[in-house]
């Protein structure tokens, strides 16, 4: 299998982060209470293009990547009306290198529309880097290059 294109990128508290990392040596499992709709749909996305939908978690006060894995199962669970909970599934975490560590190492995935413009189009590639607006409650992001660059 092969790495998508996109990753998410979310925010963890440290001490839930630490808790995944000491207690879970071959995955885990993130709950957030943000309906991860968009994010389960890239994963189906992924799989069905056999390739692995990467999470990097972000932590920390200046806020910096600190880890990553690949994503096997996201779940969305309404529990009761306007209220609900995402269970994502992941495998090993892995520490980013800290050359990535920056939030602004990353960047947002552009829209379908700017990557055709850019095929088609002489403009200039345009993109934006992620800041700690864009990872609340999670970012879809460009899949950055040491990730890219492991084999799944």
């Amino acid at each position: 299998m092969t790495v998508s294109s996109r990753c998410i990128c979310t925010a963890i508290d440290a001490k839930a982060l630490a808790r995944i990392i000491e207690g879970h040596a071959d995955g885990a499992t993130y709950i957030d209470s943000h309906p991860w709709i968009v994010a389960r749909e890239l994963l189906v996305d992924a799989t069905a293009a056999e390739q692995r939908l990467p999470l990097v978690f972000a932590t920390g006060n200046p806020i910096a990547f600190s880890h990553w894995a690949f994503v096997a199962t996201i779940e969305v669970r309404e529990l009761h009306h306007g209220s609900w909970e995402s269970h994502c599934e992941i495998g090993v975490l892995k520490p980013v290198n800290p050359i990535w560590e920056s939030i602004g190492s990353i960047v947002l995935a552009p829209s379908a529309e700017q990557l055709h413009r850019e095929r088609v189009e002489p403009v200039h590639i345009h993109r934006q880097m992620l800041n700690e607006q864009h990872i609340w409650p999670y970012a879809v992001c460009e899949t950055p290059a040491f990730i890219a660059d492991h084999p799944p």
